[in-house]
């Protein structure tokens, strides 16, 4: 069929349910249960329907929800960002819809896609698309942008040059001079930030530098560094974040090097694992519950008033250096 001769009828018919379902699932979703809109969704696509009515946000009609997406929901440090979203938007009288892309910027695409016409706002806690792509999805939907900048759009970033530079005056306080960057995601932002502040921290205490990688961002893909690393070992590491440290760390305990003695090894974000491998692992914690709470709160202010403020909110969160177990003073003989 082509998308002018479909009605919602033929979407009823398809779907197995009534004229005023498929209707309401477009324009009052909260109103049918989830099993019932994905399948009166499937039905419309398939067809190739498009509702007529313009987007909620034009009809002043709010559906109180906001969508929040994330790249791997078993990462912990999500785990807690989305627990501080949870507080934020529970005061807000709000409810979050989860959109995990499991890393995959095609499913990504599709989900926000999918989402704009049933939610008032949309947070990216770690978006993979590209800034055109993020700017012409907040001409449909007002959005935050978290870990990441993005020219127009309001966003929430960790201090990463603060961070870096704790990290590199305690790694030079403790007579390390040669620094492996274990990367991450090649199309992360984030990574690329942290990579430009460990070269700028790094120049500043005399501390050569290199990067490795791109890695996953879980601890196989720590492992993997490691074993690629492996005989030509730096005197320490700064993992993209704590999952790769905590994979490099287990597989450098395993191959028999001494931590911190021969290797220090540092993470990013501490996550709640971080306390409980080998004496513990050094980390840049961000407050993430902070972080949560924040993107929420300046997503509301921009879906109540959008034309408040004219030019994007940026904020940056503090970053520290929590010391544990995984550095110290060289040791090797």
């Amino acid at each position: 069929m082509t998308e002018d001769r479909v009605t919602i009828y033929d979407v009823a018919a398809h779907a197995g349910v009534a004229p005023s379902t498929v209707s309401r699932a477009f324009s009052r979703p909260g109103r049918v249960s989830a099993a019932t809109h994905a399948k009166v969704m499937a039905a419309a696509k398939e067809l190739g329907y498009r509702s007529a009515p313009p987007p909620a946000q034009e009809r002043g009609q709010r559906h109180d929800r906001l969508g929040i997406e994330v790249p791997d929901l078993t990462n912990p440090y999500f785990a807690e960002l989305i627990s501080g979203m949870q507080e934020a938007v529970k005061e807000h009288d709000h409810m979050l819809l989860l959109l995990d892309s499991v890393e995959d910027e095609a499913r990504e695409r599709q989900s926000l896609l999918s989402a704009v016409d049933v939610v008032d706002g949309i947070v990216l806690a770690g978006t993979r698309l590209s800034d055109a792509t993020l700017n012409h999805l907040t001409k449909r939907i007002p959005v935050v942008v978290m870990n990441r900048r993005v020219a127009g759009l309001d966003s929430v970033t960790p201090d990463y040059e603060h961070g870096m530079a704790q990290a590199m005056a305690h790694l030079a306080e403790n007579g390390t001079r040669l620094v492996t960057y274990v990367a991450g995601p090649v199309n992360s932002w984030s990574d690329a930030e942290r990579w430009r502040a460990a070269r700028s921290a790094a120049k500043a205490h005399g501390i050569q530098i290199r990067r490795h990688g791109p890695y996953p961002p879980t601890t196989s893909g720590g492992e993997q560094a490691f074993e690629d690393l492996h005989g030509v070992l730096p005197h320490a590491v700064i993992c993209y974040n704590d999952l790769i440290a905590l994979g490099f760390l287990v597989a450098a305990l395993r191959a028999g090097v001494r931590v911190p003695g021969e290797l220090s090894v540092i993470g990013h974000d501490d996550i709640p694992l971080a306390r409980f491998v080998g004496g513990g692992l050094t980390t840049l914690a961000t407050p993430k519950r902070a972080q949560g709470r924040a993107a929420v709160d300046r997503l509301i202010r921009r879906i109540e008033n959008p034309s408040a403020h004219r030019t994007p909110l940026e904020g940056s969160q503090p970053v520290r250096l929590v010391v544990r177990g995984s550095t110290g003073p060289r040791r090797v003989h």
